[in-house]
């Protein structure tokens, strides 16, 4: 599996005055000599003017998390098999969309209870968003439950998608685990060590 992070290039360290007022939003450019782009106590959260794409600023990339993708649906996402690519969009959008824990989802006008792993759709919406032919779309959906990666529960106003083994593929919640209890040392090692250590109160 491969969790969808970044891609990281080298940053120019430095700014010209007017590239900084543009970069922190300001109203107007710095004054003096070129100044250091990146700083230690730097509040990203307020980062909303980088010179990026709207859809990728710095204030998106670290609010709405991240997705945990298996590799192998990466990796079809380019397949020269025309099936095969089309398997694989669609299981891209389904963990990109499904709950990461127990909750709802809203389709419509109705609100759905979604556990982890599950999403709502619309079939035919989606087949529609991604330019596909609904009954290639079918198709491929029909290959997901045949291999029992997904199952469908028609709803009133879509359909509730299962991915099965979402723990397995994802990777399962973390368990609490309790620290385990140091070994006791026998009892004539223990009592040498407190006299070594507390010479003073064994010779009372």
């Amino acid at each position: 599996m491969n969790t969808i992070l970044r891609k990281e290039t080298t940053p120019d360290t430095t700014a010209t005055p007017s590239e900084a007022s543009s970069i922190l939003g300001l109203g107007g450019a710095f004054s003096g000599a070129k100044q250091s782009f990146y700083n230690e106590n730097r509040d990203f959260t307020q980062l909303s003017d980088l010179n990026m794409e709207k859809s990728c600023s710095m204030r998106r990339l670290i609010s709405e998390g991240f997705s945990a993708i298996p590799r192998a649906v990466l990796n079809n996402l380019t397949n020269p098999d025309e099936q095969e690519r089309l398997i694989a969009n669609i299981l891209f959008i389904f963990f990109r969309d499904a709950r990461f824990k127990d909750g709802t989802m809203a389709l419509k006008n109705a609100v759905y209870p979604c556990r982890r792993g599950q999403l709502v759709v619309q079939q035919k919406k989606m087949a529609a968003q991604m330019m596909v032919n609904y009954r290639s779309f079918q198709r491929a959906m029909d290959v997901l439950k045949r291999d029992g990666i997904i199952e469908v529960e028609r709803l009133k106003d879509g359909s509730r998608i299962t991915i099965t083994a979402y723990d397995l593929l994802v990777g399962a919640k973390l368990k609490e685990h309790k620290p385990a209890e140091p070994k006791k040392l026998p009892c004539d090692v223990y009592e040498i060590n407190m006299r070594e250590m507390f010479p003073d109160q064994n010779s009372n």
